[in-house]
């Protein structure tokens, strides 16, 4: 499940031939060049075709966890976003010299966290769907804690600049992460 995560990642990292797309309200992200939304549907694929193979022959349920996949997707990178615009408008540090610098970097830390587990927790209620065990707390919750830790990364990614070190590794991980989750023995 991390070689299929690790390839959705690779997909996610192609730039968006597609225009930017926003709703307006409230503003949602839907496609940008470098936030692209196939690679939404590739993870939600990733994940429907994991409920397919390994978890249930139930089409509506495989559906169900292929658009929770995609709205996971969108709900982590408007999530992060959203963050990170509070933090950064907001006047913590007051206006010293690096107020606006250490806003930045607590936006992208927290705005990383907490994408990272809502993007995480929703994909593991959509694979509930398939899989009933996820639906409790034990299996769930390596999930959600894989997906917020790695969220982390979106602060060295934007500072250097190269997105795929969050794509790649947060969609690697939190398949893995689920891997584990299912495995897990039914208590």
């Amino acid at each position: 499940m991390a070689a299929l995560g690790l390839l959705t990642g690779l997909i996610s990292c192609v730039p968006s031939p597609l225009p930017d797309m926003r709703l307006d309200e409230p503003e949602i992200l839907i496609n940008a060049r470098t936030i692209p939304l196939h690679a939404g549907i590739a993870f939600g694929a990733m994940l429907a075709g994991i409920a397919w193979l390994w978890l249930t022959r139930d089409l509506v349920k495989c559906l169900l966890v292929f658009a929770f996949g995609i709205i996971a997707w969108l709900v982590a990178v408007n999530t992060a976003n959203e963050v990170m615009s509070i933090i950064v408008s907001s006047n913590l540090f007051g206006t010293t010299p690096g107020a606006k610098d250490n806003r930045e970097i607590l936006g992208l830390l927290l705005g990383g966290l907490a994408g990272g587990a809502a993007g995480s927790s929703l994909a593991a209620f959509g694979l509930g769907f398939a899989a009933p065990s996820l639906r409790r707390m034990q299996p769930a919750l390596p999930i959600v804690a894989t997906g917020a830790v790695v969220g982390l990364l979106l602060y060295p990614a934007a500072d250097l600049d190269f997105l795929p070190l969050l794509l790649i590794s947060w969609q690697a991980l939190v398949a893995a992460a689920i891997a584990y989750a299912l495995t897990l023995p039914k208590t």
